[in-house]
C-alpha cells in the first residue's frame, strides 16, 4: 500500500504525491493519478499541501524536483 505524506507540484510529473519510502520503487514522488488509481492512503484529498506537511514535521527531506 503507498501512503501518502502531502500534495505537490512536481517539475515532470506535475501534480503529485510525496510518499513514503516504503511504496519502493515509488518512492519518492507518484503521479497524483497513479496515486489515486493504485488506492492511496490517505485519500488524496485528504493529504495535506507541501507547505502545511512542513510546517508540522520536525524532519523534512525535499525533493529537487518538487516546485515550491
Amino acid at each position: 500500500m503507498i501512503r501518502g505524506l502531502y500534495r505537490t507540484r512536481d517539475l515532470m510529473l506535475g501534480d503529485a504525491v510525496r510518499v513514503h519510502w516504503s511504496a519502493g520503487d515509488a518512492a519518492p514522488i507518484v503521479s497524483a493519478a497513479i496515486y489515486e488509481a493504485v488506492g492511496g492512503t490517505p485519500p488524496l484529498a485528504d493529504l495535506p499541501e507541501r507547505d502545511g506537511y512542513i510546517r508540522h514535521t520536525a524532519v523534512f527531506e525535499g525533493d529537487p524536483f518538487e516546485l515550491s
